[in-house]
């Protein structure tokens, strides 16, 4: 049985033969964020379910016991592996370090990708949100350039989602620049709200090398005395 939970929107598979028989609901806690799901049973081809009416000298039925719960509820099988790069792109290139570039226009990906190439960088271009998170989870990279409607919309942005909310152990080692319609580029409040490094005004792609040197720069310098304290005290 598919079921979502409506807490998380997770989408959840529980097998058939573990689900109790001959009961209509169960109860289970959803395995991500803890909360009640409520699991209704199809009755059985051919079975019916009448409601059984109590003579009225016949006192009520005893309230009927708590309907088990259900076995832990197995989160859905992920996206199939990422098993090989798309033709032309290499998952490590020896001695350069590596970019992400995430647009929907294959115009604007081609433009930043050459941007990316030009400053020195091994860039890898996703055909999709989905290739793109997989590689974010298998691959170090120092740039990530990403429009903020890649996906269709910010809502629907699934690598925006993966990337803020990630560890800031792994976060001050990438610079992620997000582009959009409505940004000022360098708006370092609106970098701040979005949880990205920098953002970049959606007309000036064209300018989109020098701003991510910039961007580099900037973040080197930032995090530098970070980085000192703790190589002084020996934690890296």
């Amino acid at each position: 049985m598919e079921i979502t939970c409506a807490a998380c929107s997770t989408a959840l598979s529980i097998p058939d033969d573990r689900l109790p028989k001959n009961v209509p609901v169960v109860y289970a806690k959803c395995p991500k964020c803890q909360g009640k799901i409520e699991i209704r049973i199809p009755a059985p081809k051919g079975a019916s379910s009448p409601q059984a009416i109590a003579p009225a000298d016949q006192p009520p039925a005893e309230t009927p016991p708590p309907q088990p719960e259900a076995p832990a509820p197995e989160p859905a099988a992920p996206p199939a592996a990422y098993e090989a790069p798309p033709a032309g792109e290499e998952d490590f290139v020896e001695d350069r370090k590596l970019a992400m570039v995430c647009f929907d226009q294959p115009e604007a990906q081609a433009e930043a990708k050459a941007a990316m190439e030009s400053i020195g960088f091994a860039v890898h271009a996703p055909a999709k949100p989905e290739e793109a998170v997989l590689r974010l989870r298998r691959t170090k990279y120092e740039v990530v350039i990403l429009h903020q409607e890649y996906g269709g919309s910010e809502a629907a942005n699934l690598v925006l989602q993966t990337l803020q909310p990630m560890a800031m152990a792994l976060r001050r080692h990438m610079c992620i620049g997000l582009m959009g319609k409505d940004f000022r580029t360098f708006d370092n409040m609106m970098a701040f709200a979005k949880s990205v490094n920098f953002v970049v005004a959606e007309r000036e792609l064209g300018k989109i090398k020098a701003i991510t040197r910039q961007a580099l720069q900037d973040n080197d310098q930032f995090y530098r005395a970070f980085r000192e304290a703790i190589r002084d005290a020996g934690r890296i």
